[in-house]
């Protein structure tokens, strides 16, 4: 059942490409109760969680901050 969805073409918020929201993927949205369409593409959006889950864990190592004499 599509529930009336159409595939829209929407623009990610990070790389300014167009995408498509799929039927499948607004099905799936919907089941979960999203009610916003996604912001990011598929790539940018995996991108943006790995980068989460790294700050999370700590993987990513962070410089030190200097302040350096004027």
């Amino acid at each position: 059942m599509q529930h009336g969805f159409q595939p829209k073409i929407l623009i990610c918020s990070e790389c300014n490409e167009e995408f498509v929201f799929t039927v499948a993927a607004q099905q799936y949205f919907a089941e979960r109760g999203y009610t916003e369409d996604p912001r990011r593409c598929k790539t940018c959006h995996t991108r943006f969680k790995k980068t989460q889950r790294d700050q999370k864990s700590g993987t990513i190592k962070r410089q030190p901050e200097f302040n350096y004499p004027d």
